[in-house]
């Protein structure tokens, strides 16, 4: 496409600011992001510059707000508000749009692009050299995974195609409309699990929760890992495979505390203290399970284990360390 003088000089007199206010806001960003969000930048390309002045929307060429843009993307809806608090922290909001989370212009049936965008200038400290970088307005979008996703998957068939597709278009909003939902499904999960016709459990759901309960009741949190669902997780398959129930499980437990030991001993971890108890309490548990053959499950014993009771005739069914 021809790019005219005019347009050409503006784009390269204003590109090398871009390319200095990209490296800095890149910077702050991403050293100072949640480490599970994602943070993507860009500077407009020239033709994509001259067609948005072609738009007729933009009133100083000079200052075009979106010339440098970024995007964080956040897990949900729940982190967009600690993404707009990062922003605060670097930079002064300008304008925001929309303006209010309350209020839209689009019509209920209408699904067209309106994710968060922030409109800023980076704040200056007094440690920072003086530079033209902090006069530009640039852009902040704040998205979810689920409409970032969205975006890349369908930028082409909306904003960068080189056909005019009714079809397209419409699959693309009907995809940005479901996900919508999905999104507000994730928002307001601890609400909908509460419903009667979802509110329900399972056998397995109900072990665990015992497990649960049984760790809880047991031990401290801060002995605890901070992915306690993978510990009773495995601890359930430990039980399953020792033909162990909770309950037996927590009459272990506490015959092992009042003889001072179990939940009293600080070198093993929460699941080897449960596989120690249950040598001390239930060795001929291990012993049968040990002697099956047939058996999927691997019992972890570390050379922090006291197994000197154990009659161990089948080591296929140990992972020793």
């Amino acid at each position: 496409m021809k790019i005219v003088k005019s347009i050409d000089t503006v784009f390269n007199t204003n590109y090398e600011y871009m390319e200095v206010l990209k490296k800095r806001v890149d910077d702050l960003f991403i050293n100072n992001k949640n480490p599970l969000w994602h943070y993507v930048s860009r500077i407009k390309a020239e033709e994509s510059y001259a067609l948005k002045l072609e738009t007729g929307r933009v009133s100083n060429p000079a200052e075009l707000e979106d010339f440098f843009a970024c995007t964080i993307v956040v897990e949900n809806l729940s982190q967009i508000e600690f993404a707009i608090r990062l922003v605060e922290k670097f930079c002064i909001i300008e304008e925001r749009r929309p303006k209010e989370t309350s209020f839209t212009h689009k019509e209920p049936h209408s699904f067209q692009f309106d994710d968060l965008r922030l409109y800023v200038k980076l704040k200056k400290d007094e440690y920072t050299p003086a530079s033209p970088i902090y006069n530009f307005l640039f852009e902040i979008q704040i998205k979810t995974f689920l409409q970032h996703a969205w975006t890349i998957a369908t930028h082409g068939l909306i904003y960068k195609s080189d056909t005019i597709s009714w079809s397209k278009e419409r699959i693309a909003f009907q995809i940005k409309a479901m996900l919508e939902h999905a999104e507000l499904s994730i928002a307001g999960v601890e609400n909908l699990a509460t419903f009667p016709e979802i509110a329900k459990e399972d056998k397995n759901s109900i072990d665990l929760k015992k497990i649960l309960k049984i760790y809880t009741d047991f031990f401290e949190v801060e002995a605890l890992p901070k992915d306690i669902v993978r510990l009773c997780k495995n601890t359930q398959s430990l039980l399953y495979a020792l033909r162990l129930s909770g309950d037996e499980l927590a009459e272990i437990l506490e015959k092992e505390r009042e003889e001072g030991r179990g939940p009293h001993i600080s070198n093993l971890s929460p699941y080897l203290i449960v596989v120690q108890s249950i040598i001390y309490q239930k060795k001929e548990c291990i012993e049968q399970f040990l002697n099956n053959k047939k058996a999927r499950f691997k019992l972890l014993i570390t050379e922090d284990i006291d197994i000197h009771s154990l009659d161990i005739q089948n080591k296929e069914n140990i992972i020793r360390i």
